[in-house]
């Protein structure tokens, strides 16, 4: 499943770099999501660097902070984006100078946060959808897609990350088998993400 995992991460940016011109501007913004994914899961293969995830994890949510910030343009949910950026990026600085040892080591906490600020803006973003009433085929929304996708992994996945650091220290096994549920969505979400990379947009809102 490992290897799965990283085959989709490659496919996903491949597919957008070769499409890069005939795709929504704002999904660019994925590249470097991506390749810093790629990047990250290779330098993560060596021991002892697991603060590189921690690392990644921050610029990621910046990174999806900018896109959710651009679809949701004209929508009043907007200026919460910014606001809940800057209480992620507090709350990860204070957590990590307080407990130093949980930014070179295993600690998801970073990542609960992320998880519950990304649900929400998705689910921001679908409530503007559906109230706007657009009639817009799936085949041309690659939005749409993004959001539903993130919002079912982040919402899953943040709630197994909020107890998964009680549970690897307590009950490994337990940990394990919850954790193939990860996997499993982490798997969805990048197949998906090759799904809105590959719509066809109208002409107008080609980037």
């Amino acid at each position: 499943m490992k290897y799965i995992y990283y085959v989709l991460l490659v496919l996903a940016l491949l597919t957008l770099l070769i499409r890069w011109k005939r795709v929504d501007g704002r999904l660019l913004l994925f590249i470097p999501v991506l390749s810093l994914a790629i990047l990250t899961e290779l330098i993560g293969e060596m021991p002892g660097v697991y603060y590189i995830y921690h690392l990644y994890q921050a610029i990621e949510f910046m990174l999806l902070t900018a896109y959710y910030y651009l679809i949701l343009d004209g929508s009043r949910f907007r200026q919460w984006v910014w606001v809940a950026l800057a209480a992620y990026l507090v709350y990860f600085t204070a957590f990590f100078i307080r407990y130093p040892d949980h930014f070179t080591h295993y600690d998801p906490v970073d990542f609960v946060a992320e998880g519950v600020f990304i649900t929400a803006f998705s689910l921001f973003y679908l409530v503007e959808l559906y109230r706007r009433e657009e009639q817009v085929g799936l085949s041309s929304h690659p939005h749409f897609w993004i959001a539903s996708a993130n919002l079912v992994f982040y919402s899953g996945t943040a709630f197994f990350m909020g107890i998964a650091y009680t549970l690897w220290k307590k009950n490994v096994p337990l940990y394990n088998q919850l954790g193939l549920i990860v996997k499993i969505l982490n798997l969805t979400l990048y197949t998906v993400y090759i799904k809105a990379f590959l719509c066809r947009l109208p002409e107008k809102s080609m980037a």
